[in-house]
């Protein structure tokens, strides 16, 4: 802060310098720390002030930085992030790496039914798991579904859920070279464009609905999740609704991390969602009758829709992206789904 940074309201680990142009940022995360600039020289100076007051070892050029790799192409005006390394360490150490190769991570129609007590040693299972979940932060969102769905028995697995855990490290293992590619001439530039959807009653043991979103900048995504609702909804639209209820509140929070990072956002988010009837519930307070039931909270879409914080805009089911998200798909469908996401190979 004497450098003369603020730290974002979004993101107390994001320290911003304000300037006419593009800001200085810095970005921490414990003890690793990014400085981004349009100027090399003010970089250097950061650094050299930043040593009066901490102990720090410069690495140079960002290539690295949490175990996920970053590659820049000047010429293409591409940033990749990659993390083929760890996954495939992760591939070794549970002997998968030599796995037969498959195209999705989830079966179309799977359902893991839900177990009183564990049939196969859960601490192996919850530590396979956990070594998936980081690609799947990372830069792996076609893992998303995939990875919430086996969390939901990581108390008691069986061989059903130990089967399709292994189905995960054989789809890794056919692309452990896949990406995350941003790109500075993509359509969509630095304007935040969202995909929500949900998948109604898809729970057989409880019932509960599938909310899924992705959100996407400079022709990748940033930000996604898959996550049960935590209510039972009474019809697929209901259940639509509370999914982009879900979404507009990622919505609004990254709108405030790219304020401050100096984008403009004056503009209304479009969140892509294919489902008219939730359109309508969200715009219109006087469906009444199919709408009391609905929890309070799920209604502040009504007014950042009615504010224009948010747009939604209809798209039909075979352009939703955030359908991978939400159930296990043909190959097909999702390699379509993860490909509009900005996930690809550039071997």
């Amino acid at each position: 802060m004497e450098l003369g940074y603020t730290r974002t309201e979004a993101d107390h680990a994001v320290f911003v310098r304000p300037l006419d142009g593009i800001p200085d940022i810095i970005t921490l995360y414990v003890d690793n720390m990014g400085l981004i600039s349009e100027s090399l020289e003010c970089i250097l100076q950061d650094k050299e002030a930043l040593r009066q007051f901490y102990q720090m070892t410069d690495l140079g050029k960002m290539g690295w930085i949490l175990g996920i790799r970053i590659i820049r192409d000047r010429e293409k005006g591409t940033l990749t992030l990659s993390q083929e390394k760890f996954i495939k360490e992760i591939l070794e150490h549970y002997g998968m790496s030599n796995s037969h190769p498959i195209s999705t991570p989830a079966l179309p129609n799977e359902c893991l039914v839900k177990l009183t007590s564990p049939e196969v040693d859960a601490k192996s299972y919850q530590r396979a798991l956990g070594s998936l979940m980081y690609p799947m932060l990372g830069t792996h969102p076609d893992l998303g579904y995939a990875i919430a769905a086996l969390g939901r028995h990581a108390a008691n697995p069986g061989p059903d859920h130990q089967h399709a855990l292994e189905r995960v490290f054989r789809y890794l293992w056919a692309t452990s070279d896949h990406q995350l590619v941003f790109e500075q001439g993509a359509p969509s530039g630095s304007t935040l464009i969202g995909y929500a959807d949900a998948d109604w009653a898809s729970n057989v043991n409880d019932r509960k609905s599938t909310s899924g979103y992705t959100f996407k900048l400079a022709g990748a995504t940033v930000s996604w999740s898959s996550k049960k609702q935590t209510c039972v909804a009474l019809s697929s639209t209901e259940a639509e609704y509370i999914s982009r209820a879900h979404a507009a509140k990622e919505a609004i929070w990254l709108r405030q991390l790219l304020s401050e990072l100096g984008i403009d956002t004056s503009s209304p988010t479009v969140l892509h969602v294919d489902n008219q009837s939730a359109i309508a519930i969200a715009k219109n307070p006087e469906f009444h009758d199919r709408t009391k039931h609905i929890d309070v909270r799920y209604h502040f879409l009504r007014q950042v829709v009615e504010d224009r914080t948010v747009e939604l805009c209809y798209t039909p089911t075979g352009g939703q992206v955030a359908n991978a998200l939400t159930k296990g798909l043909p190959p097909v469908l999702f390699n379509k789904f993860w490909d509009a996401m900005g996930v690809c190979c550039l071997g």
